[in-house]
């Protein structure tokens, strides 16, 4: 069989969740078939960041119930990959034994950079290799940036925040505290913004501040553009634009509203109502530090983006 004919299926452990996508490598990766578990695996770090057994026990309950949906969904080879939440435990390798002996997948664990460039490539794939694109992905524990044409390497860069990760610290139940963790989300994104200009001060041709568009991946955007419509954001539809008022009205309408009324709103991601909040702020103040009035949520992600880098290059070794 050849390669382009090959059904392949993704495990990526984020830090959040766990998500799978199955698909026939070719150029439009057809027959997508995906699923989602709500792991919150970031917010399992206990103390000296050590992932709890009980935390290690549901994340191989997780992936092994997806790795059965992509045999079923006709994957003949199955990749497992895992995001921050891994890359910062202390004991990630106890997790990656679990898993071995559980499904007999072997655990990658993506650097932050690795983690930016399968998010740009799964949310920019489609569009024009000459178009300059900014992708923006926001997870539990980090949130990367990414900046280049579909095809090429990215710039990317990885910043300590996300949704899980600003929840431990600075929850939101109160327009007070939405306020605070804007505050707190804008000083680490400044700094991200201000490394990836500094990136780009050799590459003229790549200019970070100019893409034709701005992409955000991830359950935060998803959740959002939900409860914008008030009903969910389905796999397949098309990229659909916000602006930074909408996210700061729908993070305050959230701030004063208990976690039970959030999960009830038409639209509401189950298990988001907790962290969507601290997402949001995260995004608002992306969005004011890198300038940005709209964005565009696209429902591909970085499961796209390793298969499609799978259909074009044969592997995942970065170049």
């Amino acid at each position: 069989m050849s390669a382009a004919a090959l059904r392949a299926g993704v495990i990526i452990i984020g830090s959040n969740s766990t998500r799978m996508l199955t698909a026939s490598l070719d150029a439009g990766l057809s027959g997508p078939i995906s699923g989602r578990m709500e792991t919150r695996l970031f917010l399992a770090l206990g103390e000296g960041k050590r992932l709890r057994l009980d935390a290690i026990q549901a994340a191989c309950r997780d992936v092994a119930a997806l790795y059965r949906q992509a045999r079923e969904a006709g994957a003949e080879r199955t990749w497992l990959l895992a995001t921050s939440a891994v890359r910062e435990s202390e004991n990630g390798k106890d997790l990656a034994y679990a898993l071995l002996q559980e499904t007999g997948l072997a655990l990658q664990v993506l650097s932050g950079e690795e983690e930016a460039a399968y998010s740009f490539w799964g949310a920019v794939h489609p569009f024009s290799r000459h178009e300059m694109a900014g992708v923006v992905d926001i997870g539990g524990g980090s949130t990367e940036i990414a900046l280049g044409r579909p095809g090429d390497m990215p710039l990317g860069h990885s910043l300590p925040m996300g949704a899980s990760r600003l929840y431990a610290t600075q929850p939101i139940n109160s327009p007070e505290e939405a306020e605070k963790a804007i505050a707190i989300a804008l000083e680490t994104a400044r700094e991200g913004v201000g490394a990836m200009a500094h990136k780009t001060l050799t590459l003229d041709s790549r200019h970070w501040a100019d893409p034709t568009r701005w992409l955000l991946v991830g359950g935060t955007g998803t959740a959002l553009i939900g409860l914008l419509k008030g009903r969910f954001y389905e796999r397949g539809e098309g990229d659909m634009a916000f602006s930074r008022g909408e996210v700061l009205a729908t993070l305050h309408a959230l701030s004063v509203l208990p976690p039970q009324a959030r999960a009830a709103l038409p639209g509401m991601t189950p298990g988001r109502e907790h962290i969507l909040p601290t997402g949001l702020a995260v995004l608002a103040a992306l969005m004011e530090a890198l300038g940005l009035g709209q964005m565009a949520v696209t429902s591909r992600n970085n499961t796209d983006g390793v298969l499609w880098r799978l259909a074009a290059k044969g592997s995942l070794r970065m170049e």
